[in-house]
């Protein structure tokens, strides 16, 4: 049997690529503490259910009354008024049906049901709908009806919203029936709100990634590992006025749309400390800064590159040309500066310095900068691997950088200095003379982006695959 026959896509952006959606008529639990993104979990479900699926929805609610439902839809971007002109969903206030108790409730469930053949239902929460009960044992009867009539008769995938966490202490019926269990978190990661969306079970499937980032930005949305797309074409055989963004005014541009609303771009004549987490490969710390060097050289200006180590000239041209950097003009524009004796390819863009003598390799780039300038009327952007100045210099490194500072903000041009965490003090001293610092780091497989100067939230870095550069899209983690 097929996967389409077993499961049905759940239409929450980002799910369906962790897994292959829910149990086709299954009951599913979605649990989480108060403000964990629950109700807007089912809101999500039922409304895209709708939109992209074309599958009928009702959303039974015990303490939101309709009014108060739509209007926080609508806040996240959701008009169910016009799903209920279409006669696409229904919300259905318990406690109006609760008074004459669960055989009553049930009857009605049913009767809208079966009217409108709803495909998806939502019961929010089970945990309120228990309460209302004097008699356990009526709650008992409504789950099984649930479950005998809804779910395996008329085979309405069906979510029970429970508060609290899952699969701890004394099990319920449900938790025992429930054919996929799903918990909601709302926590902090490294001083900024992050949510995670936990798969704890899924009958019939196989999860790679059972741990998940989600936002409730726009509705829910889960944001699936960051994969590195390939290019259907070179990315400099394409225009690059279809991607490429302006420069702010008094900035440079980011190369990143999303970033530069959040940070004005990069000032003239600034430094920018990039804090990079370990666990990332050069590809994915690059769809961040790669973008703004690209930008930066196709506006007819240079770069000038002390590599990162593990870096090699040919990565940077490779990186580089996603983002429409031809090998000719990565031979013009591009000045690499690397250590003498080093086995690489010698191209005609790589000029060799001895990096021990830090002092002297210092003078001889800030002169080439300096010289590019003034003969090309344009400025610089000089692009630093931090970790590979300290590893041969050492901290000596560190105040040559702090010179070339300096030069950069009086020529008007831009510099970069990545920092890996090879030596934690690195950071702690450049921090303070930095113009901004972001760091760039992931969490259960999904690449993350804040700045620390400035003080942003916290960003999901997704990528789209497509013809022209893998320009990043930032989603706010609400």
């Amino acid at each position: 049997m097929k996967d389409n026959e077993i499961f049905i896509k759940t239409c929450i952006p980002g799910l369906d690529d962790a897994i292959p959606g829910f149990p086709r008529g299954g009951l599913i639990l979605v649990s989480g503490k108060p403000g964990s993104g629950k109700t807007i979990m089912g809101m999500t479900f039922i409304y895209r259910g709708a939109l992209e699926a074309g599958e009928p929805g009702i959303y039974i609610s015990v303490y939101e009354s309709r009014e108060r439902f739509l209007q926080l839809a609508k806040r996240l971007g959701m008009d169910f008024e016009k799903l209920e002109e279409k006669g696409l969903f229904k919300h259905i206030w318990m406690p109006v049906t609760m008074e004459a108790g669960a055989a009553t409730a049930i009857d009605m469930i049913l009767e809208q049901i079966e009217k409108m053949g709803a495909k998806r239902l939502i019961i929010d929460s089970i945990t309120a709908l228990k309460q209302q009960f004097k008699d356990p044992l009526e709650t008992r009867i409504l789950l099984q009806t649930l479950l005998s009539k809804i779910v395996e008769n008329l085979k309405c995938t069906t979510i029970l919203i429970k508060e609290g966490d899952p699969l701890t202490g004394p099990l319920d019926f449900e938790e025992y029936v429930a054919d996929a269990v799903i918990h909601l978190e709302r926590g902090y990661f490294e001083g900024r709100p992050l949510r995670r969306l936990e798969i704890l079970k899924l009958r019939g499937a196989d999860i790679i990634f059972p741990r998940l980032v989600c936002t409730i930005h726009e509705g829910l949305t889960v944001i699936s590992p960051v994969k590195i797309p390939r290019l259907e074409k070179p990315a400099w055989q394409a225009a690059p006025e279809t991607w490429l963004p302006p420069d702010p005014p008094g900035a440079y541009t980011t190369g990143i749309p999303d970033l530069d609303r959040e940070i004005g771009g990069y000032p003239r004549g600034s430094t920018v400390l990039f804090e990079i987490d370990p666990r990332l490969t050069p590809w994915e710390y690059n769809v961040i800064i790669a973008p703004a060097i690209a930008s930066f050289v196709l506006k007819g200006r240079h770069d000038l590159t002390i590599p990162s180590g593990g870096i090699s000239p040919d990565l940077v041209k490779e990186m580089n040309s996603y983002y429409g950097i031809s090998e000719q003009l990565f031979l013009e524009r591009f000045h690499i500066f690397y250590e003498k004796g080093a086995l690489i390819k010698k191209e005609r863009n790589i000029i060799e310095v001895d990096l021990r003598n830090v002092e002297d390799t210092s003078r001889q780039i800030i002169e080439f900068g300096i010289e590019i300038v003034e003969k090309t009327g344009n400025p610089v952007i000089a692009n630093i691997g931090v970790d590979r100045i300290v590893r041969t210099a050492g901290e000596e490194g560190l105040k040559q950088l702090a010179i070339a500072q300096d030069i950069i903000r009086e020529y008007h041009s831009l510099m970069f200095w990545l920092v890996k965490p090879i030596m934690p003090w690195i950071v702690e001293r450049l921090a303070p003379i930095s113009d901004m610092h972001l760091k760039i780091t992931r969490e259960h497989g999904c690449l993350l982006l804040y700045g620390i100067k400035p003080r942003t939230p916290l960003y999901a870095i997704q990528l789209k695959p497509g013809k022209t550069s893998p320009i990043p899209d930032l989603i706010p983690v609400t």
